[in-house]
Formats: C-alpha cells, structure tokens, sequence
C-alpha cells in the first residue's frame, strides 16, 4: 500500500506539478503576480507558503492544477498592482505563460525518455502465443509462435510498438504486417483493425484480432542503456512518435475509430501507475514521459477550462479588440465543468467493467 501510494503521488506530482512551474515561471519571467499554485481540487490538505507573495495548496482531488494569477476579471485589485495582471498584458506574453504548462510537459517528457535509454529498459518480443480458432488472424494466416516485426511499413518487434501502431490504425481495412515464423521464414499479411465490440468487457485489440501475445517475465529482453548523445537522440525520436500517436488517438476518439467505453478511468489510470513503478525505475520512466507528453497535448485542445480555450479566448480578443464578456465566460466555464463531472463518472463506469 505504501509502495503504491509513493508510486502515484510521485508521478502526479512531477507531472502536473512541473505544469504548473512551467505557468508559474513564465508567468515570473513577464511580470504577472501569483496568488497561489494548486496541485488538485477540491478540498486543502496542505499549504506550503513559499515566499510572503503565494503559497502551493495539495488538494484532496488529484486530477489537475491551476496556478491563481493576479487578474482584474476575477478578483479586485488595487490600482498599484494592476501592472501586475494577466488581463493586462499583451495578448502574446498571456499565450506564451498559456503555453508554457505543456512545453513543461514535453521538456518532462524528454528527461525522462533520455535516462530511461542512458539506464536501458525491458522489452517483450511480439511473439503471439495462440491464435484464436476462428479469428480473423488464422483466417489471414497467422500461426502460434509467429514473431511481428512490421505494422503499416513501421518497425514494430515488440509489444508496446505494436500496439501503438495498431491503436493508430483502429478502423482501417487491410493494414500491412510483416510476422516471421520460428523457422525464420517471413511473410506479408493484411489484418482488418476496424472495431472491436463495443458490447464487451473486454476492449483487447488482440482478442478482437484474433491471438494472445506471448508475455511473462521468462520473455523479457532487456536493452542496455545508450550514451548520452545517443539517448538525447533516442529520446528526440521517441518523443516525435509519441507526438503523432497521442494526436492520431485524439482523432480516433473524435472519430469514433475508438470507443469511448474503451478509455480508462482514474481507478485503472493509478492501477497502471503502480504496476510501471513495480516493474522497474526504467519503465516507470517511461510511462511518466508517455503521462506527461499526453497531458501537455490535451491541456493545448480548444476547450474552455483548458489551457488551449485560454488561447482561443485571447486570439478572439485580439481580433474583437475587446475580451469575450465575464457572464459568458462564467456560463461557458460552468457548462465545460458539468460536461467533465459527467465525463470522469462515465470513465470511472469503464473501470467499473473490467472489476465486476
């Protein structure tokens, strides 16, 4: 219980915490005051004051952040410290301090990609143990035993290369894979990967594919860490894949490619925080980078309450010459906030399935 509760407040913090410095600093560096800094909502479970100006509150409720700046369309303040204000800022240094949570994030991202690859990691070849009788892998001609090594024309020998290049392409027909047999022999085949059941508990792609990957400890390969050159190479290529697979789910969702009942909700979320920080420091690392990237991308989507409505809301401003009113900025801001309570219940009813 302890391991698990250090795994999920170390991670939250390093990730949403550095996404609150990064708004913090940025907004340091052009002069705007802050009140204070939250990591959570809801309820204060411990304040720490760090200078006589703001103090850092924990919150009860892990699922995000703010960093409270002074500004004149939220709380009164005296003529002196007006100069101080986010509103009264050019519109380009309010989106540069907008933006700097998410380039936070992607430097976050980058640091810990780069010592997972100097320290090595653990992979498991994508060997498929079983091929379900039936399935639309036997009928294309995959066998027990068949080892993956491309999917859509990209190297994909491991596991957690294939199933990023399967999610990315959920929905098409006739998706190219290469998978060589145990005698070494390869072959070319075209796997259907349009959705899986939305009716069922169970939302693995491999299961609705056809076969059951080969995993177990006795099937880890582990890669030696790298030079230090090498891994900020490494890592810079690693962070450009994550990039464009983070915004082709965003468009599978959007789509409909990947059902909703398929997302995972905070209960399954903390499940696969603990279960990377037992599985070692490097792959631990490696999920860290893969939360934080994904955080700084979604905090950039054009949604009120996020920090890209932010953006939206200044880019309006500059071309109105004036600011969107407060009454529909608060009417919008309360709608955003019913529309996520009802999203973060949906996505805690997908946990819900994979319990009972």
């Amino acid at each position: 219980m302890l391991i698990s509760s250090l795994a999920i407040i170390i991670c939250l913090i390093c990730v949403i915490g550095i996404h609150e410095i990064g708004h913090a600093l940025a907004a340091k560096i052009f002069g705007v005051k802050i009140r204070s800094i939250s990591l959570g909502f809801g309820k204060t479970l411990f304040k720490f004051k760090c200078s006589r100006d703001y103090s850092v509150d924990i919150k009860a409720l892990p699922i995000g952040g703010c960093v409270h700046l002074f500004n004149t369309r939220v709380i009164p303040v005296t003529p002196d410290k007006e100069q101080f204000c986010f509103d009264n800022k050019p519109i380009w240094v309010r989106i540069i301090i907008l933006l700097s949570g998410s380039i936070a994030n992607v430097v976050l991202a980058f640091i810990a990609l780069m010592f997972m690859f100097i320290i090595g990691f653990k992979q498991m070849p994508a060997v498929i143990d079983t091929v379900i009788t039936g399935s639309r892998a036997e009928l294309v001609g995959l066998k027990d035993g068949d080892r993956i090594t491309k999917v859509a024309g990209k190297d994909a020998q491991y596991w957690r290369d294939v199933g990023m290049q399967f999610i990315m392409h959920v929905g098409q027909k006739n998706v190219p894979i290469v998978a060589c047999s145990q005698l070494n022999i390869c072959h070319s085949f075209s796997l259907d990967l349009d959705l899986w059941n939305r009716d069922s508990k169970n939302f693995s792609m491999y299961d609705a594919i056809g076969f059951k990957p080969r995993v177990g400890k006795q099937y880890v390969v582990f890669t030696p860490g790298s030079s230090f050159l090498k891994s900020i190479m490494q890592a810079y290529s690693s962070l450009l894949g994550l990039f464009a697979f983070f915004f082709v789910i965003l468009k599978q969702i959007f789509l409909g490619a990947i059902p909703f009942a398929a997302l995972l909700g905070p209960f399954k979320f903390f499940e696969a925080v603990i279960d990377s920080f037992m599985q070692g420091f490097a792959t631990f690392l490696y999920f860290m980078g893969n939360f934080s990237l994904a955080m700084g991308v979604a905090n950039l989507l054009p949604i009120p309450g996020l920090d890209g409505g932010s953006v939206i809301y200044a880019l309006i401003e500059k071309v109105r010459g004036k600011p969107i009113s407060i009454a529909l900025e608060v009417l919008i801001y309360r709608l955003i906030f019913i529309a996520f309570a009802i999203f973060i219940v949906k996505l805690i009813v997908n946990d819900m399935h994979y319990y009972f």
